[in-house]
């Protein structure tokens, strides 16, 4: 019985060796995503791709979006890891994205106010697994479709523009830039976290999870930015 608890301790130090492996690993890919980005011109074949992929395009074209770019996101070489497809939306200035791969297809939609601030609305379980940059306020809603993970982030932009006053941006960059831009910007960012190596364990295994479910109305309550007050009548 003695053996159980240094049992216990080495197998958590192995896992807290591996996150840490993983945690580099994750950070030298985000940081170099132009090596791993691969334009495409047409969908993969994989008909387990094309059919959720097909529902996607089909909401995407009856809410105002355009066709934007796909490309394959190479995690390892050799592997064509994650293909992504995206779609814009001009009037509201918002991004539809799609990834498919590793066994999952999840949605987003994403919104831009300026170089440090946008939402981003995802259906993945798996949004938080790295901490957001100061200004990126992520939604993430598993399981949701698309209809409601769209009435889901209008609310999330709505209830920023009505506590900050920001207004949503069209970017003249290319949508590939945009992403390549967030992609290094966040690698920068949990880099800069002290001990970040080390806390892999807790950001995927504990952090992720409290975080599904928090609405860009909770993260900028924990920032200290609140609904603005109601105008005071003429008669008080």
């Amino acid at each position: 019985m003695a053996l159980m608890p240094i049992l216990a301790l080495s197998i958590f130090l192995g896992l807290w060796y591996l996150s840490a492996r993983i945690m580099e690993s994750t950070l030298d890919t985000l940081s170099r995503p132009m090596d791993k980005i691969v334009p495409r011109t047409h969908v993969p074949s994989d008909e387990d791709l094309r059919s959720p992929m097909r529902l996607v395009e089909n909401w995407a074209h009856e809410h105002g979006f355009e066709d934007d770019v796909m490309f394959d996101f190479r995690i390892q070489n050799h592997n064509p890891g994650l293909f992504c497809r995206t779609w814009k939306n001009i009037p509201e200035r918002t991004y539809l994205v799609f990834y498919a791969g590793l066994g999952k297809q999840i949605a987003e939609l994403v919104t831009i106010y300026d170089d440090k601030t946008g939402v981003t609305t995802t259906n993945a379980t798996d949004a938080h697994n790295l901490p957001a940059v100061p200004g990126a306020f992520i939604q993430a809603f598993p399981g949701l479709g698309l209809s409601d993970l769209h009435t889901a982030h209008q609310e999330g932009c709505r209830t920023l523009e009505r506590r900050t006053g920001l207004a949503r941006q069209e970017r003249e960059e290319d949508t590939l830039d945009l992403i390549t831009h967030s992609l290094t910007r966040q690698a920068r960012y949990v880099r800069s976290i002290p001990g970040w190596r080390w806390k892999g364990l807790w950001w995927i295994l504990i952090r992720k999870r409290w975080m599904i479910g928090k609405d860009v109305g909770w993260q900028l309550d924990q920032f200290g930015v609140f609904e603005p007050d109601p105008p005071k009548g003429i008669l008080q």
